[in-house]
C-alpha cells in the first residue's frame, strides 16, 4: 500500500512517499487545521517520489483549504515528474510555488 508522510516542522510541511489516490485518501482532514494554523506554509515536495492526478488535485484541495483557514500556503522543491504532470494537466502557474 502507497504511503505518503507529512512532518510539519516551523512552518514547512515535508510530504514523502507517495502522493496518489491511494495515499491522499488516508490523509486525516482533520489534521489539516493543524497544519493552517501558521501564518504561511511551505509545502516541501522533495521527498515525493511518486504522485499521479489525484495527488496533484490535493495539492490544489490544500491551496484552497489554506485559504479558508487565512494561511499563505506555497509549494517548493517539486520534483521533475511531478513538474511535467503539471505540465502535462494544463495547471502550469497555478500553484505558488517557492522560490527554491
Amino acid at each position: 500500500m502507497s504511503k505518503a508522510n507529512i512532518v510539519l516542522n516551523h512552518g514547512t510541511l515535508a510530504i514523502a512517499g507517495e502522493l496518489t489516490r491511494h495515499s491522499v485518501a488516508e490523509i486525516k482532514k482533520n489534521a489539516y487545521v493543524n497544519w493552517f494554523a501558521h501564518g504561511a506554509v511551505n509545502v516541501d515536495l522533495s521527498q515525493v517520489n511518486k504522485a499521479d492526478t489525484a495527488g496533484l488535485a490535493w495539492l490544489f484541495y490544500l491551496l484552497e483549504q489554506a485559504s479558508h483557514h487565512s494561511c499563505e500556503l506555497s509549494f517548493s522543491n517539486v520534483p521533475e515528474k511531478l513538474t511535467k504532470l503539471i505540465s502535462l494537466s494544463g495547471v502550469d502557474g497555478l500553484l505558488p510555488l517557492a522560490s527554491d
